[in-house]
This record gives structure tokens, sequence and C-alpha cells, in this order.
């Protein structure tokens, strides 16, 4: 296995895991109760922004999962 195949797997890898950073921080914030400080406008702005950035990142992170792992990209190699 190469080494550009073992950074590409550990770089998907890494960001699966900041995509559910990012939708876990986002429902935390729009509904959690121990920000209640702050303006519920607020709360909901960025919540629903980092629940929008993680969507997004879950879709990319799908179609480099089936780039990675389920196509012929490195059957090519030795």
């Amino acid at each position: 296995m190469s080494t550009n195949r073992w950074y590409s797997q550990f770089m998907l890898l890494f960001g699966s895991i900041m995509t559910f950073f990012y939708l876990g921080i986002g429902l935390y914030f729009i509904f959690s109760n121990n920000l209640s400080q702050l303006d519920k406008f607020l709360r909901y702005l960025v919540g629903g922004t980092f629940v929008f950035y993680g969507s997004y990142r879950l879709y990319q992170t799908i179609i480099k999962i089936k780039e990675e792992f389920f196509s012929n990209k490195y059957d090519n190699e030795d």
C-alpha cells in the first residue's frame, strides 16, 4: 500500500471525525440549555451554520469514501 493511499485514508478518517464534531456542536448550540445567556437568535444562527457546514462535509466525505474505497484508483500500484 502506498504512502499516498495511507495519507488519503487518514485524512478521510480525520475529515469524518470533524464532520461529526461540526454536527454535534451545531446541535449543541441549538438544543442546549447551558447557553441560555446567549440570545436565542444568535444560538440558532451559529448552530444552524455548524449543522449546515457539517452536512456539507458529510456529503463531501461520502463522495471521498466512495472514491477511496470503492474505485479502482489504486489497482495499478504495486
